[in-house]
């Protein structure tokens, strides 16, 4: 079951099913309430805008990858207490509309009650997303 699954085991689950593009899956992860964040520049990424329910974050997947091919994802570490867990990593992907790539390290802050993810943080270089977002 679901929500017998720890921290530890649903963050890396949310990990594999997004290498995988297991939209479905990883929405199976969330709680029906979530708070996700991911600050930037939402008039130039449309995508980063906050979320609040399942079917917000299942928008998200959608509407990120109608933006973005990723060329490269790796964890650099996860560390996990309790109901929190923190991943740091590094990220590249290409921008469709300019060709340019976005390149940026990363940390995502979870949330996880009852073996449902309940708050998602992602802090990226949200500077350079909106550099490989411009026409020139």
């Amino acid at each position: 079951m679901l929500n017998k699954m720890t921290t530890e085991n649903v963050v890396s689950k949310y990990y594999t099913h997004l290498l995988e593009k297991d939209f479905d899956e990883i929405i199976n992860l969330f709680a029906d309430k979530v708070t996700w964040r991911i600050p930037g520049n939402a008039e130039q990424a449309p995508w980063i805008k906050d979320r609040n329910n399942k079917t917000e974050v299942k928008a998200f997947y959608m509407e990120l990858y109608s933006h973005v091919e990723a060329v490269s994802f790796t964890i650099n570490e996860q560390f996990v207490k309790g109901e929190k867990a923190v991943v740091t990593g590094h990220l590249v992907s290409r921008i469709l509309n300019t060709g340019k790539l976005f390149d940026s390290h990363f940390t995502a802050q979870f949330t996880v009650e009852n073996g449902l993810i309940t708050n998602y943080l992602m802090l990226e270089d949200s500077y350079h997303l909106v550099e490989a977002l411009k026409i020139e």
